[in-house]
């Protein structure tokens, strides 16, 4: 797993993340059925919007050199907000998510909590990151009958 690394994803890239980001949560969207809400359903418009945003970095996941995934880490007043983070299918359940969690909260050193949704049905997404120490908190939001986002966050110790 050592091969996995985070490379900022250019501004010429953008068109390339945004079919990818669509691919990434195809199988997601399928499942649960969330056309109002899923990133896979995102228009090209509001996804060059949000990726231009100053306080976001966008990365690919690679791993030995190819995309296996991507995510986009937003810095706030009091935390960092991990958001659009999937591994393409042919990537998951062999680490590469866990590996590419610890690098980032590693390229943000003075961040002291990282906070994050997830839907409340995909098991091995909360076996992640309670593995990696988040917890959830606040609200549930019912999205379907299929679908719920529950957040979760990190605080950093010092």
């Amino acid at each position: 797993m050592e091969n996995i690394k985070l490379v900022k994803i250019k501004k010429r890239e953008m068109l390339k993340a945004w079919r990818y980001q669509k691919k990434g949560f195809k199988d997601t969207l399928d499942k649960y059925r969330d056309y109002d809400t899923s990133p896979a359903t995102e228009r090209l418009k509001k996804f060059s919007i949000h990726f231009l945003n100053p306080i976001i970095d966008s990365y690919w996941v690679l791993w030995g050199g190819k995309i296996a995934g991507a995510m986009e880490i937003g810095s706030r007043n009091d935390h960092m907000l991990l958001n659009r983070f999937y591994i393409l299918p042919e990537y998951r359940n062999q680490g590469v998510g866990q590996r590419a969690l610890i690098i980032a909260e590693r390229k943000y050193p003075d961040s002291t909590e990282w906070r994050l949704d997830t839907i409340l049905e995909e098991k091995n997404n909360i076996h992640l990151y309670e593995k990696l120490g988040y917890v959830m908190y606040g609200e549930r939001k019912i999205i379907n009958e299929r679908m719920t986002i529950i957040n979760y966050k990190k605080e950093k110790k010092r």
